[in-house]
Protein backbone atom coordinates (compact mmCIF):
# COMPACT_ATOMS: atom_id res chain seq x y z
CA UNK A 1 0.00 0.00 0.00
CA UNK A 2 1.29 3.45 -1.21
CA UNK A 3 1.40 6.27 1.04
CA UNK A 4 -0.84 8.41 -1.09
CA UNK A 5 -4.02 4.95 -0.69
CA UNK A 6 -5.77 5.96 2.96
CA UNK A 7 -7.92 3.66 4.51
CA UNK A 8 -10.89 4.55 6.45
CA UNK A 9 -13.48 2.48 9.08
CA UNK A 10 -16.51 2.01 7.76
CA UNK A 11 -18.98 4.87 9.11
CA UNK A 12 -20.69 4.32 12.31
CA UNK A 13 -24.54 4.53 11.94
CA UNK A 14 -26.52 5.70 14.75
CA UNK A 15 -29.84 5.53 13.58
CA UNK A 16 -31.81 4.57 10.10
CA UNK A 17 -35.27 5.38 8.84
CA UNK A 18 -37.76 3.04 9.39
CA UNK A 19 -39.58 1.18 6.13
CA UNK A 20 -42.43 -0.88 8.60
CA UNK A 21 -44.12 2.72 9.19
CA UNK A 22 -42.29 5.18 6.44
CA UNK A 23 -41.72 8.27 9.30
CA UNK A 24 -39.97 6.80 11.96
CA UNK A 25 -36.44 6.82 12.97
CA UNK A 26 -34.92 3.85 14.35
CA UNK A 27 -32.25 3.40 17.04
CA UNK A 28 -29.63 1.08 18.28
CA UNK A 29 -30.93 -1.14 20.98
CA UNK A 30 -30.10 -3.30 23.43
CA UNK A 31 -32.99 -6.54 24.16
CA UNK A 32 -33.37 -9.62 26.25
CA UNK A 33 -34.08 -12.03 23.52
CA UNK A 34 -35.01 -14.83 26.22
CA UNK A 35 -37.72 -14.44 29.11
CA UNK A 36 -36.49 -13.55 31.97
CA UNK A 37 -38.73 -15.16 34.39
CA UNK A 38 -36.77 -18.47 32.62
CA UNK A 39 -33.64 -17.69 33.24
CA UNK A 40 -34.69 -17.45 37.47
CA UNK A 41 -36.58 -20.56 37.30
CA UNK A 42 -33.69 -22.29 35.50
CA UNK A 43 -31.09 -20.86 38.36
CA UNK A 44 -33.52 -22.27 41.28
CA UNK A 45 -33.99 -25.67 39.87
CA UNK A 46 -30.26 -25.69 39.17
CA UNK A 47 -29.23 -24.69 42.55
CA UNK A 48 -31.83 -27.12 43.80
CA UNK A 49 -30.43 -29.59 41.64
CA UNK A 50 -26.78 -28.96 42.46
CA UNK A 51 -27.79 -28.25 46.72
CA UNK A 52 -29.48 -32.34 47.46
CA UNK A 53 -27.22 -33.68 45.26
CA UNK A 54 -30.17 -35.31 42.43
CA UNK A 55 -28.92 -35.21 39.45
CA UNK A 56 -26.44 -32.78 39.88
CA UNK A 57 -25.09 -33.13 36.21
CA UNK A 58 -28.34 -31.22 35.38
CA UNK A 59 -28.31 -29.35 38.22
CA UNK A 60 -25.19 -27.51 36.55
CA UNK A 61 -26.58 -27.53 33.39
CA UNK A 62 -29.36 -25.80 34.34
CA UNK A 63 -27.90 -23.28 36.07
CA UNK A 64 -25.22 -22.18 33.52
CA UNK A 65 -28.17 -22.11 31.17
CA UNK A 66 -29.84 -19.85 33.19
CA UNK A 67 -27.19 -17.82 33.92
CA UNK A 68 -26.94 -17.37 30.55
CA UNK A 69 -30.62 -16.58 29.65
CA UNK A 70 -30.65 -13.60 32.51
CA UNK A 71 -27.85 -11.98 31.59
CA UNK A 72 -28.19 -12.23 27.43
CA UNK A 73 -28.38 -9.04 25.49
CA UNK A 74 -29.25 -8.53 21.90
CA UNK A 75 -28.13 -5.85 19.78
CA UNK A 76 -31.02 -4.37 17.42
CA UNK A 77 -32.57 -1.46 15.49
CA UNK A 78 -35.90 -0.22 17.50
CA UNK A 79 -38.44 2.33 15.74
CA UNK A 80 -38.89 5.22 17.88
CA UNK A 81 -42.92 5.72 16.48
CA UNK A 82 -44.23 2.62 15.77
CA UNK A 83 -42.17 0.07 17.96
CA UNK A 84 -40.82 -2.17 15.30
CA UNK A 85 -37.86 -4.24 15.57
CA UNK A 86 -35.29 -5.56 13.64
CA UNK A 87 -32.03 -7.38 14.06
CA UNK A 88 -28.82 -5.53 13.65
CA UNK A 89 -26.68 -7.57 11.81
Amino acid sequence: MSEKEETTAAPVVESVHCRLCDGGTMRRALIKPYNLNVGIVLIVAGLLCLATGVLAFFGLLAFLFGIYFVWAKKDVWLCDKCGAIVERI
